[in-house]
């Protein structure tokens, strides 16, 4: 190869190994002079968590009988006026009996179901496979949130799913054995049952529930402002004893209605909630949650111990089912972007943002608070690229360095900025006379000098050419663009 070709080639490689180094060595430079923190999604709530006494429009179903009870159907159920509430049998054995014909009957249910020759000849292993994997996802999810209320019908839709997914594989032809096996099952079961001595109706409509506690007389709407603290804390402590004290002739209770309150007790001397405050509750016994009104919120001797009172519109059957329960309450619930108070500035135009470190570059991003504390402020989630985003390199530290290096002709303050007086004519012919700096060009750059030693005053010459810049402009001057 030719040695000339050789240089020009090592030359060209040299060249860009210093480039490199070059560049490497700026940006080394300029982001070691700032501290950043990276922009994330966070949130910010008033919480207070407390043992819950539920305040409901109950009323206990009586009626005498003589044998064992069994319900036809699930706590929390919305009943009709004259429906079944119970039916009373002789024997516990009695009751088995029925429960196993209820569940081979739905077994059969399931397999007919799996093998209906409409599913059969439509469902394909690629197709059925993702739905029995999400199926499951969702039972152990439930599970893991010890949400067990549906588990029955989750459970049964995954069975279903599973006994088609055979079929399609050709590892199962039908499920008729089965079926004929469970019918003869359930034939051998009725033999030996026996009708139940009577059935017992609901008197009104509601939701139903199979055990009473004592307080459906005491704890009710139009006596919730007459709680004390002492009371709150009998319930609180006496719930279990309660329960085992059911009356033989109490069948269950009735509550009425969708409107329904809860009382606990909770430290508010920050003064943080207030009547009338609308709130949101989490509960222990369910994922959901539920708004609510603060609808009383009094002292007691201790300062700690204020007696809350919340009223509530939303009725759920998963809500009827016990007296006492953990309770979250949430006050003010925000979810943004968290921007550090430190790194917060005005720009020219007085609007709040921040600085961000953009590559090579400082960029100045707008801020659209949601919600502000003491040590930050949260910005409203967006997309648009004015604004602070997710994953921003927000500066800490060297901020005001950085507003320089973002707008050279602007002055950033910690405050809204004030006007800017309007600079004096200066003569640009006078040939002895230095340059006129106003006052307020003069801080700006005393400002300017704070955060860099490398920068001084800068003057503004009106039009003067560049070559009198270049021979008049003081010794260290920089003029950013």
């Amino acid at each position: 190869m030719d040695n000339g070709v050789i240089m020009k080639v090592l030359f060209f490689l040299l060249a860009a190994l210093v480039l490199c180094s070059a560049a490497h060595t700026a940006y080394t430079d300029m982001t070691e002079q700032y501290k950043t923190t990276t922009a994330v999604i966070a949130s910010s709530a008033d919480k207070v968590s407390f043992r819950g006494v539920y305040i409901r429009d109950e009323s206990v179903i009586k009626k005498s009988y003589t044998g064992v009870l069994s319900y036809p159907i699930a706590d929390g159920s919305k009943v009709a006026n004259g429906s079944v509430v119970a039916y009373v049998y002789g024997s516990e054995s009695d009751i088995e009996i029925n429960r196993k014909i209820d569940e081979l009957s739905a077994e059969i249910d399931l397999l007919k179901a799996a093998q209906n020759p409409g599913t059969v000849l439509t469902a394909k292993p690629d197709f059925i496979a993702p739905l029995i994997s999400e199926k499951y996802q969702a039972v152990a999810t439930r599970l893991a949130k010890r949400d067990i209320s549906d588990i029955k019908s989750q459970r049964d839709d995954l069975l279903t799913l599973m006994s088609i997914y055979q079929i399609s594989v050709k590892q199962e032809s039908g499920y008729d054995d089965r079926i004929a096996q469970l019918n003869s099952q359930i034939d051998e079961l009725v033999k030996r049952r026996k009708n139940s001595k009577s059935e017992i109706v609901s008197p009104d409509a509601g939701y139903f529930v199979s055990t009473t506690d004592g307080y459906e007389g005491t704890l009710t709407m139009d006596k919730s402002g007459s709680l004390t603290a002492d009371t709150i804390k009998d319930v609180i402590a006496n719930e279990r004893s309660v329960r085992e004290n059911k009356s033989k002739n109490e069948i269950g209770k009735l509550v009425r209605g969708y409107n329904w309150k809860i009382a606990g007790i909770i430290d508010n001397s920050d003064s943080v909630y207030n009547p009338g405050d609308s709130v949101k509750l989490s509960f222990a016994s369910t994922p959901d949650t539920v708004n609510a009104v603060i609808e009383s919120l009094e002292p007691t001797d201790n300062p700690e111990e204020w007696v809350l009172i919340l009223r509530c519109e939303e009725m759920t059957f998963k809500l009827v089912q016990k007296r006492v329960e953990r309770v979250e309450m949430t006050l003010n619930d925000f979810e943004g972007i968290k921007v550090p108070r430190e790194a917060l500035r005005f720009n020219k135009n007085n609007e709040k943002g921040c600085y961000v470190l953009w590559g090579q570059r400082v960029l100045f991003k707008k801020v659209d608070p949601i919600f502000e504390s003491d040590e930050y402020l949260l910005s409203k989630l967006t997309s648009n690229e004015e604004y602070v985003c997710v994953y921003d390199d927000i500066i800490i530290e060297g901020v005001d360095t950085a507003a320089y290096m973002a707008n050279s002709d602007e002055v950033i303050e910690t405050t809204a900025p004030e006007e800017e007086e309007i600079p004096l004519y200066t003569d640009p012919v006078a040939p002895e006379t230095e340059p006129f700096v106003s006052e307020t060009e003069g801080e700006s750059a005393e400002e300017t000098s704070a955060v860099s030693t490398d920068i001084t005053e800068e003057t503004t010459v009106s039009e003067t050419s560049e070559s009198s810049v270049s021979e008049n402009s003081s010794e260290g001057e920089i003029h950013f663009e």
